[in-house]
């Protein structure tokens, strides 16, 4: 009780340090600005960088300024915005009124914007600032969209990352490290609610996918979308050598992988606090925990589904979707220019 009471005086007396002073800074510190406050995301993760007792590389960090414009029409953002402005501020964080502003005060950037539509718009000025970023899910609301956004990074040689916070699993690392062999069935699971103006997993089924594709690895060659007799989403993958992932929408999180040595839970939510250590890594280092190749080949799963629903539950190769998506983003490159 003691040290909870400690460590909870100690929040309050740097929170009132940062608020008198909201320019001081350790010498060695990482400032990292937020874009985006229609999120809880922004809350738990100012919460976890700007604790005082915080070690390693979250030590390093520290949340100062946010812009809070997020999605210009999406009702459960936009509404969002005024509560986690107020609640952001008690951490010390200056909001600033533009994302130039907002680059002039930080080393490091959390788009954190829960609409994945204005992603690649908003990352563009990040990438040509040199500033390293972490995008939060969706990294964009097409797979056209995301491809964009990985030249981007690579044209302004900034390298960038997206994830679910499901990635990091305890027991999905375990399997993804090795401990059941090469994973030969995976089933993993999450809510899936939708949004219209996203695919239907980019909104919320990313979760599960995420978990999918961290025990399965790369490889998936097709989909095929089916409805579950509760009416809910199931996406079956196709790996080739008779390896397959299911995702499944259900109530909550979790699955089970299958491999070579054994079987595994995987799948679970593991709380904010292990990706947050995962992007302040990156921010010290620069070097990006999950590969561009990972995170397109899911965005391609997610909307090869799409297309399978569009096609009666047909199977599509997720080839055919990353070509149709890859000649969309030629024709729309001088976006990044």
């Amino acid at each position: 009780m003691y040290r909870t009471l400690l460590k909870s005086l100690s929040v309050a007396f740097f929170t009132l340090l940062l608020l008198l002073n909201p320019g001081a800074r350790a010498a060695d510190e990482i400032r990292v600005g937020i874009i985006g406050l229609d999120t809880g995301h922004v809350i738990a993760f100012t919460k976890t960088m700007n604790d005082p007792a915080a070690e390693g590389a979250l030590a390093k960090c520290r949340v100062v300024a946010a812009y809070p414009k997020g999605s210009p029409d999406i009702e459960s953002s936009v509404s969002r915005v005024p509560k986690y402005t107020k609640e952001i501020q008690e951490f010390g964080v200056e909001i600033v009124d533009s994302i130039p502003a907002l680059l002039e005060k930080v080393d490091a950037v959390l788009l954190e914007t829960n609409d994945g539509r204005p992603h690649l718009e908003q990352v563009i000025p990040v990438l040509k600032a040199g500033k390293r970023v972490f995008i939060d899910k969706p990294i964009a609301a097409s797979l056209a969209d995301s491809i964009l956004i990985f030249k981007a990074a690579e044209k302004y040689g900034v390298p960038l990352f997206s994830s679910s916070s499901l990635r990091y699993g305890p027991k999905s690392q375990e399997v993804r490290a090795g401990s059941i062999g090469r994973v030969l069935h995976a089933q993993t699971g999450s809510p899936a609610s939708i949004e219209k103006t996203h695919p239907d997993l980019f909104w919320y089924g990313i979760h599960g996918v995420e978990s999918l594709f961290t025990v399965m690895g790369t490889g998936c060659q097709s989909v095929v979308r089916s409805t579950s007799d509760e009416g809910m989403i199931r996406v079956t993958g196709d790996w080739g050598d008779g390896r397959t992932g299911v995702f499944e929408e259900r109530k909550g999180y979790g699955g089970n992988a299958k491999g070579e040595k054994g079987e595994s839970e995987v799948g679970s939510y593991p709380g904010y606090a292990p990706l947050v250590v995962e992007i302040c890594k990156y921010f010290d280092s620069g070097k990006i925990p999950v590969e561009p190749k990972e995170t397109l080949e899911i965005y391609a799963f997610m909307e090869a589904a799409d297309e399978s629903k569009r096609q009666d539950g047909a199977s599509v190769a997720l080839s055919s979707a990353m070509k149709k998506a890859t000649a969309e983003a030629e024709k729309r490159i001088a976006e990044i220019e």
